[in-house]
């Protein structure tokens, strides 16, 4: 785990912990949809300083405006790729979906089970079989 973040902050579902910044998983629906993980902070310099902090971890971190908030985001194929490498990314990125297959929208439904169903490796991060039958739902 990251230095100075707490257990509690890090096991809340829909959170990940990516080179040590508390981010929170959100589906987008455009392009089909997709997870993105997500910074909010008011302040331009913290989400410039989270920015930077996300590129010397080799990722390519965006910075949007949102209302009084500055997001920072790392896009989906990044995303992945941490995944791939690092297990408790994936495992909360897995748990993430299959939760909202059971209590998302229709549509965060429809996207998190063909997310389930087009990227196996989700399937192997806790309890495949209950992953895999809520997929197929």
């Amino acid at each position: 785990m990251a230095p100075g973040v707490s257990h509690a902050e890090a096991d809340k579902p829909g959170v990940v912990v990516v080179a040590g910044v508390v981010m929170y998983l959100e589906l987008v629906s455009g392009g089909g949809g997709f997870p993105v993980a997500k910074y909010f902070t008011r302040d331009l310099e913290k989400a410039l300083a989270v920015a930077g902090r996300l590129e010397s971890a080799g990722l390519r971190p965006n910075i949007v405006r949102s209302n009084a908030n500055y997001v920072v985001y790392i896009a989906v194929a990044y995303l992945l790729r941490l995944a791939e490498r690092d297990g408790a990314i994936r495992r909360a990125v897995a748990l993430y979906l299959a939760e909202k297959v059971e209590n998302g929208t229709p549509r965060q439904r429809e996207i998190a089970r063909k997310l389930l169903q087009r990227h196996p490796l989700f399937l192997s991060s806790q309890s495949p079989r209950h992953l895999f039958d809520t997929a197929m739902c």
